[in-house]
């Protein structure tokens, strides 16, 4: 008699601006998850946060506390974005007892907020370049103290961000005050705490790490030269011929080992589980920045994490099942 196949719930969509990528993302995963060994189920989060899955053709109403908190033996968070990449629905998880991927709700928490990831980079030694935070309010009572503190702390140029948003949502490069202040005024209505931060010249490279049987695993650096930016932004993430990827990465062996070794320690630093994504920048001198550290990895056709990992000999296929198993183990 054949083993029972493990029912994973692809969940997808979500009411974040990132929710088209999302669901390219839990497609490629529905589709790549092994047959033989998973019954692969879609549940789309609606834009007012409800829950659809499709059985056929059929769409249902899920209902995690009253009627489906047992019929997943794991959710597959495909969720860019909040509440899918910020601890949200991973709460809601823990809570029911439901078991899904990824890191849990402190790790998302924190790595999709700038600030506090950025602190925890700092806290743990690890290179992270020098910002500021300012709220909507403050900017709107204290700008010339918030212009006076960029230019004496930060200086020019500088990269203004929100500070929990993904996929370079919001992003600017600024090279003076009066762009900041234009930056800051267009900025700050739609996302009220930003980040300003010191300006690296360099490189844009990426590693990934997934773990298996609870080590982590480093997977090859990727040197990202984007085509369609000046920086790896929306469209050079996402749009066909929107970046070259380089994987393994083209630095130096003593780079890309360090990267390595720096995607490994902010995985751990930031209490990660089963995969991340490390976002990084080379100097031309060997200096490695952290920038930032992705949770849920995009799993599209132009997507870094399986990239890297084809390259290290892991088909998709094999990826998704370490993260699967991960979770399930957790």
């Amino acid at each position: 008699m054949k083993d029972k196949k493990i029912t994973v719930g692809v969940l997808m969509g979500g009411p974040s601006s990132e929710r088209e990528v999302s669901l390219v993302t839990g497609q490629a995963v529905l589709n790549g998850l092994d047959k033989t060994k998973y019954k692969a189920v879609a549940i789309e989060m609606t834009k007012d946060c409800k829950f659809n899955m499709f059985v056929g053709k059929k769409k249902v109403a899920v209902d995690f506390v009253n009627k489906h908190r047992n019929y997943f033996d794991i959710i597959f968070i495909a969720l860019h974005g909040s509440p899918g990449e910020d601890g949200g629905v991973q709460g809601l998880f823990e809570t029911l007892g439901i078991k899904y991927t990824g890191p849990g709700v402190l790790a998302s928490a924190l790595a999709m907020n700038k600030v506090f990831a950025g602190q925890i980079y700092l806290v743990n030694h690890l290179p992270h370049p020098e910002f500021i935070n300012v709220k909507k309010e403050g900017w709107k009572k204290y700008s010339v103290e918030v212009l006076k503190e960029v230019k004496e702390k930060i200086g020019y140029p500088c990269v203004v961000k929100p500070v929990d948003q993904g996929s370079a949502v919001g992003v600017s490069i600024v090279q003076n005050e009066k762009e900041l202040v234009t930056a800051f005024n267009k900025t700050v209505n739609k996302y009220p705490w930003l980040m300003v931060q010191k300006f690296i010249k360099g490189q844009e490279g990426t590693c990934g790490v997934v773990e298996k049987n609870g080590q982590m695993i480093p997977l090859p650096p990727t040197h990202i030269k984007p085509n369609l930016g000046s920086f790896y932004d929306y469209k050079s993430k996402y749009k066909a011929g929107g970046s070259t990827h380089i994987c393994p990465a083209d630095f130096s062996q003593e780079i890309n080992e360090r990267m390595q070794v720096l995607a490994q320690m902010a995985h751990k630093a930031l209490r990660c589980v089963g995969m991340s994504r490390t976002d990084m920048f080379v100097e031309d001198n060997g200096n490695i920045w952290i920038i930032e550290t992705n949770t849920i990895p995009g799993m599209t056709a132009t997507s870094l994490f399986p990239e890297s990992a084809k390259a290290a000999g892991i088909s998709f296929p094999k990826l998704l099942d370490m993260v699967v198993t991960s979770g399930l183990k957790r």
